[in-house]
């Protein structure tokens, strides 16, 4: 961002956001578990990075704005971590449990809990377990008289999510496929699942659409699946095609609301049907600044 200020030429602004604790201040610039650097100019952030060559650091360089809001998210995680182990924890004592041991053996995990896993901003959760576990958890603390109000927040946020997708599908013009239709990827699970939220409302709004599930097929799935998605929508049988090509011939635009395998995505992409990917798009709400 090369500007002129008073006879001063190509001053570069470059952001490079701390992130060190109180109290342990020089060990964590001595030993860094993250370097960013952000700026328009490349070049720039190349030089600042490569002052801290001797720590052994690799650094992220990003953009300015996303070198900026990355710290405001690492300080949002934590405070949200803290928050979390506060209500559980004080849960477990109302409930007779130990919540340090609880949280120790949450920590244990590091393939679910404690990594990657669910960090990536896509689609709105459901299932059979996530809703259903929350809203135990809210209940039996309600019954104890004790407030929780980050584990309360989180099922109204998750809505509030698939509201954006709802209205970002909404926005496409013409005829939609929906590519995916269970809760996730890999199984035939469809209770709870946002996508039929998603349907339900494009269909009410008369929106035509076809859909397509490498894992539906209806007379396969059985019992309270079944139910389900023949309550929530009764001419499910029509609206589900055979094969991903006869969705992308028939379609104006995709909406893809689970992770497609390689083969999947590339036959979409190759298909020339312009794709919304809520699997890899952050959504914004209707006229949100960029």
């Amino acid at each position: 961002m090369a500007r002129s200020f008073a006879g001063m030429e190509h001053i570069s602004v470059v952001s490079n956001p701390e992130f060190l604790r109180e109290g342990n201040a020089v060990k964590d610039f001595m030993e860094p578990s993250l370097l960013v650097v952000g700026a328009a100019d490349q070049e720039q952030a190349e030089r600042l990075a490569a002052l801290y060559a001797p720590l052994g650091v690799e650094p992220c360089l990003v953009s300015l704005r996303t070198a900026e809001l990355i710290k405001y998210s690492c300080n949002a995680f934590h405070a949200l971590k803290v928050a979390f182990a506060n209500e559980m924890g004080t849960l477990a004592a109302h409930l007779g449990v130990s919540g340090v041991e609880v949280m120790e053996t949450l920590c244990r995990d590091t393939k679910l809990n404690v990594s990657a896993a669910y960090l990536k901003p896509g689609f709105a959760f459901g299932g059979s377990c996530l809703p259903k576990d929350l809203r135990a958890l809210v209940f039996r603390a309600s019954r104890l008289d004790l407030k929780v109000p980050l584990l309360e927040a989180v099922l109204p946020s998750n809505e509030n999510h698939l509201k954006r997708s709802i209205e970002a599908a909404m926005d496409l013009p013409g005829k939609l496929g929906i590519f995916g239709l269970a809760f996730k990827e890999n199984t035939d699970d469809l209770r709870e699942s946002p996508v039929v939220n998603l349907i339900e409302h494009l269909l009410g709004k008369g929106r035509e659409l076809r859909i397509y599930d490498p894992h539906i097929q209806l007379d396969r799935i059985f019992g309270s699946n079944k139910n389900f998605i023949l309550s929530a929508v009764p001419h499910i049988g029509r609206l589900l095609l055979p094969d991903l090509e006869s969705m992308l011939e028939w379609a104006d635009h995709v909406v893809i609301t689970q992770k497609a395998t390689a083969g999947h995505r590339a036959t979409m992409e190759a298909s020339g049907v312009p794709l919304l990917d809520f699997t890899r798009l952050e959504v914004r709400a209707q006229g949100a600044a960029v």
